[in-house]
């Protein structure tokens, strides 16, 4: 496996969580850093997606879409 090593500036007061982060869990500063990044991604993905935008953009223009009430529909004969 291999790996490029990235320098990454942050703010004193996130690493001081990232350190605190460490010491609680036992973990290298680097390895809570790596599962901070592998856990985020996919939520910062989710969040700046253009599908995000185009739903926000859709509900703001012409209201939320409808809820269904499933238990509310005619059953079936």
């Amino acid at each position: 496996m291999s790996q490029t090593t990235y320098p990454l500036g942050m703010p004193d007061e996130l690493l001081k969580e990232v350190k605190d982060a460490a010491q609680e869990t036992g973990l290298s500063v680097a390895d809570v850093m790596r599962q901070a990044i592998k856990f985020g991604v996919p939520r910062v993905r989710r969040g700046l997606s253009r599908e995000e935008d185009f739903a926000e953009i859709a509900a703001a223009s012409w209201g939320p879409a409808p809820e269904i009430l499933w238990d509310k529909l005619p059953k079936e004969a």
